[in-house]
């Protein structure tokens, strides 16, 4: 039984140690999920709903972080405002006597924001259409909504539901 091919030799030999890092590294694998280097351990762990909302939150401007603030506070305080009543004409200036009531510094270019983003919200914009009594903040009535202006909020709503 002699074999002309020579045998293979087997040998087992450890992986030589990887150069562990001193600092712990951390490695973002997606929006959720973060990879954290421990010595020799790899540790992958979630993201909290709180802690991606704070990263998203430092990436803002400081307006919209200003205006996300404001809308926050108008809600808790006034139910025109939370339940998207259509606004009397002049409701900038009852905004920024609450903004100048409560201490706050936000900027004038926030609080358009904030109204750019209420007005054209698809609630808001199907309360206009339908019509009646505009109101301040403090729930009194502000006028009438023309038909000009329900007519315009018809046509808003009809090209949020196109696209």
């Amino acid at each position: 039984m002699t074999d002309d091919k020579p045998r293979k030799i087997l040998t087992l030999k450890r992986k030589p140690k990887p150069k562990a890092p001193d600092v712990t590294q951390t490695e973002e694998i997606n929006d959720n999920v973060a990879e954290f280097v421990r010595g020799r351990k790899r540790v992958i762990k979630m993201q909290s709903a709180a802690q991606k909302k704070a990263i998203k939150d430092s990436q803002l401007s400081i307006s919209e972080r200003q205006s996300r603030e404001l809308k926050r506070l108008l809600a808790e305080t006034f139910s025109v405002w939370r339940r998207r009543r259509p606004l009397a004409r002049g409701v900038d200036a009852q905004i920024t006597a609450f903004i100048e009531s409560q201490g706050l510094e936000i900027s004038r270019r926030a609080v358009k924001k904030l109204l750019h983003r209420h007005t054209h919200h698809k609630s808001y914009l199907q309360n206009v259409a339908r019509g009646g009594v505009r109101f301040g903040l403090d729930g009194t009535e502000g006028g009438e909504i023309l038909q000009e202006e329900r007519d315009h909020a018809k046509r808003a709503l009809d090209a949020l539901d196109a696209s």
